[in-house]
């Protein structure tokens, strides 16, 4: 028998602090958190979920996950100076689907945050 996955529906990140975490993320995304059926913290984007779990996190700058977001480039910059968050500079990103324009972030653990949004090439 063939088996083809066909969407996937969350990732797990294990975080030093579930709560700074949490807020981190929660101010970055403009998603708010929930408590997931077994008690942790997640964050539905698109049907998807990221989940924060208590524990040891993986070695800084090894995962990195992108979002795409409904506002501007402009707009996200400007959000991640207003919450003095450490990013680099706006840069091109292929995304699963189109061509976008992407800032990134470290979260608390080191995790990079891409968040990007489609460039006038890609989806509307």
């Amino acid at each position: 028998m063939k088996i083809h996955a066909t969407c996937l529906d969350h990732v797990v990140l294990n975080v030093s602090d579930v709560d700074a975490s949490r807020r981190w993320w929660s101010a970055l995304t403009g998603v708010h958190a929930t408590l997931d059926h077994e008690g942790e913290v997640s964050f539905v984007v698109g049907g998807q979920a990221i989940r924060l779990r208590a524990g040891t996190p993986a070695p800084r700058g090894s995962i990195g996950v992108c979002l795409i977001a409904d506002a501007s480039i402009d707009a996200l910059y400007e959000r991640a100076e207003q919450l003095h968050a450490a990013h680099g500079s706006v840069h091109p990103r292929t995304t699963a689907t189109a061509p976008a324009q992407a800032l990134t972030l470290e979260d608390p653990d080191g995790y990079q945050v891409e968040l990007a949004t489609f460039t006038p090439e890609g989806p509307g």
